[in-house]
């Protein structure tokens, strides 16, 4: 069996529409060999977010009982997506 590594907690700020909002994503790679991430906004309930290959972003897979608006999800993909990219 492969040992898994742990990886850090990515904590940043993204600021939408003039509302500074703190994100926490905590990285993990899913089944398939791409990476994903738990994210909490304001402490709010996890939401996973993905890397959709086909589209070269990361958006959200599974919202759970988060809600926040699609631009607020757009802006913290991005954030994401230069994250895996450096």
């Amino acid at each position: 069996m492969a040992k898994k590594i742990k990886q850090k907690a990515l904590n940043f700020e993204v600021v939408v529409n003039g509302q500074p909002l703190e994100v926490v994503a905590k990285p993990y790679t899913a089944a398939n060999e791409l990476p994903r991430f738990r994210v909490s906004i304001n402490g709010s309930p996890v939401q996973i977010f993905g890397l959709e290959p086909q589209l070269n972003k990361v958006v959200v897979l599974e919202k759970g009982a988060a809600e926040h608006s699609a631009h607020v999800e757009h802006v913290i993909g991005e954030t994401l997506l230069q994250a895996i990219a450096a």
